[in-house]
């Protein structure tokens, strides 16, 4: 049964009878649900649940139809008695990667003030990864981990302080940074191991190095991310261009040749919806090795 409605609600959201067209950065327009209501109460479907609408809407947007999703999500939300700031913010989710940025701020900033200790945690990830807002991601990240002074939260998967490291990066305060990530790797080498960090802290850590030329820790960094994950495409690049910093052309190329072998059999850090801080590509390498190592 569940199975038939789920296939009948996904014919009415292609076969919708208005023509939606994406909305990102503009402001919303006043949409006639009623249309799409009748059409609905006619397949059968209960159109006074607010849970069943709000559902609906969102496979709307995630369909691409924008107007129409974001309104049947405020019509169900306005039948119930009270919004919660997880209703927000899991309204905010597809208007982000559909690229409705305006609209997911707009929501995101309205769960925050009804729950700012549980909101704060995805707002500055988002904010971090999505919107690339590295002030404002930092703000918010720093007042999530006020909360639990005596604890290092994982906002999304993602250690609290190696979030703050990308932030202190992405705006170039690379001591900063380090000093993030350090904490970041220095806790949890204590209480579980340093075999438990996520490699690519050490990545970005060789690379604010370099930045400050401290190329010979650079390149201990790069070190320690291989010894942990051997195929580690973006450790052995970064370290080629390190080495290239110190006039090590041999070492570099050959890291360099070392990170083309491993892109081409797929060994690469990537991610559906975002490009990750890191990340590096099959071309790239290619041209550096053909600037570099003549």
């Amino acid at each position: 049964m569940r199975n038939t409605i789920s296939l009948l609600l996904l014919i009415l959201i292609f076969n919708a009878c208005s023509s939606d067209k994406a909305v990102a950065h503009q402001e919303e327009k006043k949409y006639d649900l009623t249309p799409y209501l009748q059409k609905l109460d006619s397949a059968g479907l209960d159109i006074t649940n607010d849970t069943l609408l709000f559902d609906v809407g969102y496979q709307s947007i995630y369909y691409g139809k924008n107007e129409l999703g974001n309104a049947l999500i405020a019509y169900a939300l306005s039948k119930r008695d009270s919004i919660t700031d997880e209703d927000y913010r899991h309204w905010s989710v597809q208007n982000t990667k559909n690229g409705n940025y305006i609209k997911a701020i707009a929501l995101l900033e309205k769960a925050m003030k009804l729950n700012p200790k549980k909101i704060s945690r995805y707002y500055g990830w988002v904010l971090l990864y999505y919107y690339r807002d590295y002030e404002k991601a930092l703000t918010i990240l720093e007042q999530h981990d006020a909360y639990t002074p005596n604890f290092s939260d994982a906002p999304m998967g993602e250690d609290i302080h190696y979030l703050k490291g990308l932030c202190h990066m992405q705006l170039q305060r690379y001591d900063k940074a380090l000093e993030e990530f350090n904490t970041y790797i220095t806790n949890l080498a204590t209480t579980h191991g340093e075999d438990f960090v996520d490699v690519y802290t050490f990545v970005q850590k060789g690379r604010c190095l370099t930045q400050i030329g401290e190329f010979e820790e650079a390149l201990f960094a790069y070190q320690k991310a291989i010894h942990y994950y051997e195929n580690c495409t973006e450790a052995y690049y970064f370290m080629g261009l390190t080495q290239l910093e110190m006039k090590e052309t041999d070492s570099s190329c050959s890291n360099f040749n070392t990170a083309l072998n491993l892109i081409q059999k797929g060994h690469k850090s990537a991610d559906t919806y975002v490009e990750y801080f890191h990340e590096i590509y099959r071309q790239q390498i290619e041209e550096t090795i053909m600037k570099s190592c003549k």
